[in-house]
């Protein structure tokens, strides 16, 4: 679509907004704390990142004292969708069928997976109900 805004999440950010999907707002240092696991970023590397989070429009911080909380601006449902629609797009000709196929070869989808996809297509589809999207003030 001509005038959409690409989205680009690379795979900490991702990982940051994973962490507020599951547990709300969270301080730099929770995150941190959430990330440890195998992580030795310092404090001011993830509060880099959620500053440069918040500039491309990923998350939003709220004014609680003494430390800032931080938010998603987007669902999972949208980054997911925006992310697998751009990346189709890119490398498959926009077809998801070539996608499916793809995967089929290179032996990343089984026959099981693929009947449980078949059955998934076959059920009635219902409108997402739009989760709430914490805007930070202006």
């Amino acid at each position: 679509m001509a005038g959409k805004k690409q989205l680009a999440i690379t795979e900490r950010q991702y990982a940051v907004l994973d962490l507020l999907w599951e547990h709300g707002p969270l301080t730099v240092r929770e995150v941190l704390g959430h990330l440890a696991e195998g992580s030795e970023m310092p404090y001011t590397t993830v509060l880099g990142l959620l500053q440069g989070m918040e500039k491309a429009g990923l998350v939003a911080h709220g004014d609680d004292q003494p430390a800032h909380r931080y938010s998603p601006l987007l669902t999972r449902a949208e980054a997911t969708g925006t992310l697998l629609g751009d990346f189709v797009r890119r490398f498959f000709r926009g077809s998801a069928e070539r996608l499916v196929l793809g995967l089929v070869d290179a032996k990343h989808l089984t026959a099981e997976e693929l009947k449980a996809i078949e059955e998934r297509l076959k059920q009635p589809t219902e409108p997402a109900k739009p989760e709430p999207v914490r805007r930070k003030k202006p």
